[in-house]
This record gives C-alpha cells, sequence and structure tokens, in this order.
C-alpha cells in the first residue's frame, strides 16, 4: 500500500511537471508544497516539545519517587536504631555506670585518667557490647549536660568535650529527655581541640537519654556507625540509572555520605531554603565535573537533605535520537510523508489488534481478564488444538531490558514447576511486533483474596487443606532453590480443576529469586522493595537482597492468619506503618484474632511461621507440609463439602 500510495504521489509530481509551462500553476503547487512543509515543521516542533516536557515530568515523578523511597527507608532505619539506643539506655546498668560516672566528673579532684579508665567504664562498655557487636563497626559516647565526654571507645577523646557551638546544641533535646538521631560529623566539628585526630569516615548518631535512680537526665548516651556503612548504603540502595548517585547534604550543602563525604555538592545552590523539597531538571555541573539533573527533599527531624542526581546524557539520551530523527525529516518532506503514513498504518494496526479476534503467534485472544503495571492478562485459545489458556502480554510501553528480562526470568523459572498446585506454563514466545508473551493454563476460580472477601474467615479443616496446598507447591520450588518472594492471598487461587473442587495454584512467579545460584543477578535491584509488606518477612524489608526459602515460610504464616481470622494481620495508614509495625509489633495471637475456635497445635504452628527472627520459625517448608498433612488427618475438609461451597457461592466469572 506504502508502494502503491509513492506511485500515485510521483505520478501526480509528473502530471504537475508536466503543467510548469502554465504561470497560473506553479504559484498553487509551491503554496501547498511550502504549505506542507510549514505544517510539518511546527508539528514536529510541537512534538519535541511535547516530548520533552514528558520526559521531564517522567524524571521529575520518578525521583521524587526514588526519594519517598529513600527517606522512608531511612525513617525505618533510624526508629529501628533508635529504638536500640534507647533500650540500652533503661538498662540498669548502663543507668549505673553512667550514674557513677557523671558523679566523679563533678568532682574536681577526679583525673582524666581515674575517669576514663576506671571500673565503671569497664561496666558501661561490657553492659553496650552486644549492642556494638550486633551494629558492627559502631563505637559509642556518653557525654554529661557540660557537654564533656565521660566515655568513649576512643581514648583520645575521653575526658575532652563536644565542640559547644557546633555539636553540644544538637544534644539539648536529649538533655531534655528526647531521642534523637544527629547527622554525620567530622570529629574536628564534634570534638572540641581535639590532640589527635581519629582517622576514618564521620559518624551518624542515635543519642538517647540516661537517667539515674531519681530519674533525672544525667548524660546522653549516642550509640554511632560510620557514615559510609549501613546510613551510605541506604541512600545508594536509591541511585537512579547507571550513573546515577544517592548521598545526603547538611544544610551548607557539604556531602555526609559515600566516597565524597566533606565535598560541596553543587545542587545546594539550586536549592530553594524556603521549600521542603524540589527537582532541577536543567542540567548543572555537579560536584565531580558532570553534567547532571538532580532532585532533593530536605528532613528538618533529621537536620539534612536525601539527594539523587543523574547524569544528563542518560537522563536525556533519548532527545538526542529524536533531534537526529527529526533532522533528517524535515530535510526530506518525502520521507517525512511516508513516516506519517507508516505510523498512521502502526496505529491502525494496533488498534485492529486490540479487537476481539487478535491473533498472536498461534493463539487467538478472546478477552481480556486483568491487568496490571507491566502485563495485561488475556483469556486465549490455541488455533489449532482449540484448547482454553491464558495468555500474559509484556505492556510495550513498559518494555525495556530490565523488564523483558525480569518477563522472561519468571516464565523460565516458573516453566521448570511441574507441581500441580504451581500454575503451568504451556508456551513463551515474541511477536512478529516484538511483543513478549507466555501462554500458561487457564483457571476456573477465585484468589482467596477474594474468598475472604465473599465468604469471611475460611473455616479451619477448608484452610488447612488450602495451606497445606500452599505448601505443597513451594516445596517443590524450594527443593530447585527458587524462592516465590511474593506470596500472598492476591497469588493463591482456589480453583475447579479436573473435577475436583478447592485446587489451590501458587501464581505470579514475577520476584522469584534463584538463591541456589550464587551469581544470579537479582533484577529487583535497588531498594525498591518489590512486594506486599504485609506479607513481608521482617528480613526482606531491612534487606530486600537478604532472603531465603523462610521468607516464603513467614508469608505462608501470614496468610494463615488472613485466612482463618478475615483480616489482615497489621492495619496502617500507609505501607511505612505496616512496614514498622512488621519490624515492631510481635502479630496477635490467632486464638484470640479469630472468631472461631482455632485448634491449639494449628495456633502455635501459625504462631512460629510469624517470628521476627528466620532462625525461630520452621526451617524447611517440608517440616511445614508433614505438620499440616498431620492436621488434615484431623481437620476433614471433603470434596462434598467443596462442591457445595462452590454450586452455592459461584464465583465471579474465571480468571488465571
Amino acid at each position: 500500500m506504502a508502494d502503491l500510495s509513492r506511485a500515485d504521489t510521483e505520478s501526480e509530481t509528473s502530471r504537475k511537471g508536466a503543467q510548469t509551462a502554465r504561470p497560473a500553476g506553479m504559484p498553487v503547487w509551491a503554496g501547498i508544497v511550502l504549505a506542507s512543509a510549514l505544517a510539518l515543521a511546527a508539528i514536529g516542533y510541537w512534538t519535541f516539545r511535547a516530548v520533552e516536557n514528558s520526559m521531564r515530568e517522567l524524571h521529575s515523578t520518578s525521583m521524587k519517587n526514588l526519594l519517598d523511597s529513600e527517606s522512608n527507608s531511612l525513617r525505618v532505619w533510624i526508629t529501628e536504631e533508635t529504638r536500640d539506643a534507647e533500650r540500652k539506655a533503661r538498662d540498669p546498668n548502663v543507668r549505673a555506670a553512667a550514674s557513677t560516672l557523671a558523679e566523679l566528673a563533678a568532682q574536681p579532684e577526679v583525673t582524666r585518667e581515674r575517669l576514663c579508665t576506671g571500673p565503671e567504664r569497664d561496666a558501661l562498655e561490657q553492659a553496650l557490647r552486644p549492642l556494638l557487636r550486633d551494629i558492627g563497626d559502631a563505637t559509642f559516647n556518653l557525654t554529661a549536660p557540660s557537654g564533656r565526654l565521660l566515655a568513649t571507645r576512643f581514648p583520645e577523646y575521653c575526658g575532652l568535650s563536644v565542640h559547644p557551638q557546633r555539636f553540644l546544641p544538637q544534644l539539648e533535646p536529649v538533655f531534655r529527655g528526647a531521642s534523637r538521631f544527629v547527622r554525620p560529623f567530622k570529629d574536628i566539628d564534634r570534638v572540641a581541640d581535639p590532640g589527635e585526630l581519629r582517622s576514618g569516615a564521620p559518624f551518624a548518631w542515635v543519642v538517647a537519654p540516661v537517667r539515674d535512680a531519681a530519674n533525672r537526665v544525667v548524660a546522653a548516651l549516642g550509640i554511632a556507625q560510620p557514615a559510609d556503612a549501613v546510613f551510605a548504603s541506604i541512600l545508594e540502595a536509591a541511585r537512579p540509572g547507571e550513573s546515577g548517585e544517592a548521598f545526603a547534604i547538611d544544610e551548607h550543602g557539604t556531602i555526609l555520605s559515600g566516597n565524597t563525604a566533606g565535598e560541596t555538592a553543587r545542587l545546594h545552590a539550586y536549592r530553594d531554603p524556603a521549600a521542603s523539597e524540589g527537582v532541577i531538571l536543567e542540567p548543572f555541573v555537579n560536584h565531580r565535573g558532570v553534567e547532571v539533573i538532580g532532585a532533593w527533599r530536605w528532613l528538618p527531624e533529621y537536620g539534612l537533605a536525601v539527594t539523587i542526581e543523574i547524569a544528563a546524557d542518560e537522563a536525556y539520551a533519548p532527545l538526542r535520537f529524536l533531534k537526529i530523527a527529526f533532522g533528517v525529516v524535515f530535510g526530506a518532506l518525502v520521507i517525512a510523508v511516508a513516516a506519517a503514513l507508516a505510523a498512521g498504518l502502526s496505529a491502525l494496526r494496533l488498534r485492529s489488534q486490540l479487537g476481539a479476534s487478535r491473533r498472536l503467534g498461534g493463539y487467538v485472544l478472546e478477552e481480556r481478564i486483568g491487568e496490571g503495571g507491566m502485563a495485561v492478562v488475556y483469556r486465549a485459545r490455541h488455533a489449532l488444538l482449540k484448547r482454553s489458556c491464558a495468555i500474559k502480554l509484556l505492556r510495550p510501553a513498559r518494555s525495556n531490558d530490565e523488564s523483558i528480562a525480569r518477563f522472561e526470568r519468571e516464565v523460565q523459572l516458573a516453566s521448570q514447576l511441574s507441581h500441580p498446585n504451581t500454575i503451568e506454563i504451556y508456551d513463551y514466545g515474541r511477536t512478529t511486533n516484538g511483543e513478549f508473551y507466555y501462554a500458561m493454563e487457564y483457571l476456573d476460580g477465585i484468589t482467596t483474596a477474594d474468598l475472604v472477601a465473599r465468604s469471611g474467615a475460611v473455616p479451619v479443616p477448608r484452610a488447612v487443606h488450602l495451606l497445606r496446598q500452599v505448601c505443597a507447591g513451594l516445596a517443590e520450588a524450594h527443593a530447585r532453590g527458587l524462592v516465590h518472594r511474593d506470596v500472598k492471598p492476591e497469588n493463591l487461587m482456589v480453583c475447579r480443576l479436573g473435577g475436583e473442587f478447592d485446587v489451590l495454584k501458587i501464581l505470579d512467579f514475577g520476584l522469584v529469586k534463584n538463591v541456589a545460584e550464587k551469581h544470579s543477578r537479582d533484577l529487583t535491584r535497588t531498594l525498591r522493595i518489590l512486594g506486599t509488606p504485609l506479607y513481608m518477612a521482617p528480613e526482606r524489608l531491612r534487606n530486600p537482597a537478604d532472603v531465603d526459602a523462610r521468607a516464603d515460610i513467614y508469608a505462608v504464616g501470614a496468610v494463615a492468619f488472613f485466612l482463618l481470622t478475615g483480616r489482615r494481620m497489621f492495619d496502617g495508614g500507609d505501607d511505612l506503618a505496616i512496614t514498622t509495625r512488621v519490624l515492631n509489633d510481635e502479630p496477635p495471637l490467632l486464638s484470640e484474632a479469630a472468631a472461631q475456635a482455632i485448634p491449639t497445635e494449628l495456633a502455635l504452628l501459625v504462631q512460629a511461621c510469624l517470628e521476627k527472627k528466620r532462625e525461630d520459625r520452621p526451617q524447611r517448608v517440608a517440616d511445614l507440609l508433614e505438620a499440616f498433612d498431620a492436621l488434615a488427618q484431623e481437620q476433614r475438609w471433603t470434596q462434598r463439602e467443596a462442591q457445595a461451597w462452590w454450586d452455592a457461592v459461584p464465583p465471579p466469572g474465571a480468571s488465571a
């Protein structure tokens, strides 16, 4: 059709060329060509500006989302560290040692050597040793209200005073009884007149008040970690792209983390002191001499700003290609017209493909039955076998190297599994248009989330029957070194399959991780905590990369709680609130939260799965499967009962 149009165009051009002898024909032809060229130029310029503005908005939104992740992760970590410091500050041994040291420091005749090497100082360090060992490369300070350092891990600083103008004001809220986080300070700014400066990175501090027997604040206990340790890794986890950098700065623009700590961030010059956050989309030269764009957010409670930067070349790389494309288009009008025709035909073809009878490889798509951020799911049938199936199609707009790799990994790993309680993969391919898809079995059922929404808490026998199947499916995956990482009610489907009722299928292996291969690439990189916090084990929330099969066991316990009680284990206004509760609050007792009677063995089993420390949980899902097998002997759920439920409450349509 494009050839026919071009032939018609050339024929028309030849016909008009034959009329050049007529004076009246030239102005009309030239006017049409000129008007067309100007119209194309205007449309091209408008399109370029629209794409540029869209890209800027996309970068702005993306960087704000990264700042959200960075800020929330920092708050979670600081909250955890503050709780540890407060717990130690309340320790009777710490209080006694601190009170004695404060009394000694008040006596003029007590020497610095006596204060810093006496048994009281040793008793304080002995009491703090378990916490310091857990944290790792950490230190501590005990500071009197006067600013004098009563005890510290660095003997050369003991007996000196903190800097009265720079650091002591940071401790004033603590002496009034409130714990707080203190941003990283260099030792030269923290200690007044040090004789010899300690080498190494500055420390980030969590400081809690220590009270004597009369409940008076006698000292401030500071627990610190090097700023280039966990503090920096939390920020770096949110770094954007390949050239991105994430770090913290103080109110003067001094970088507080990373290998450029101490340098001045050029982004600070563009920061509006009156605003709480900002995005800088016009490229500027950063402290490394690289043109970047960036964003920042001021966290007043911590006295610092979290910032991210990404090289302008990487951020706006598509614009360079777009400029070249428009140059070619405007340089050759015929090519521009042909490209416009091709784009129009492509749009019509895409619109027709989204109709009811679209073909995708050997499959005919019949109905859209689900969609998510990355993919769309269709009910389909094989053109030759006439077998119903479900097709998961990766959205073309979301197709990039990482999403394609994750999509491919999902289908490749899931296809290795053959257990009847795992979704079966039939096929995987790519269309002539470059769209990735895979075919899987079509399921007639509802998710366990919908099951509870429709019928409330699941009776104990039926819950045991379903949970046993979850463990059976996971057992095969774990035996192959695969951790699902997204076990939740929405990914567990209860089906009618092959004449049987209440067959459970585990869905969505999009976050699966192969822990058997030590060098496998984790495509869920950065601190984008992928998953649902309510069903994520505490260790995954603290470190998304630190995961093994016991994280799935925790999720099974959380799902069991949901099924048996008909409600969520923890409530919160947002993901951060839920994350904090998962990390710190003990889960409600199942026997107290459920309206129905829960067998003691089942309650204890679920409670064991929900232990905060993974070492305290059942260590293998196979052990969990054996326990549910034993419970199923006493809590029997028959096919007759299952069929009666399905006949009485038919599902709202099939899904996959």
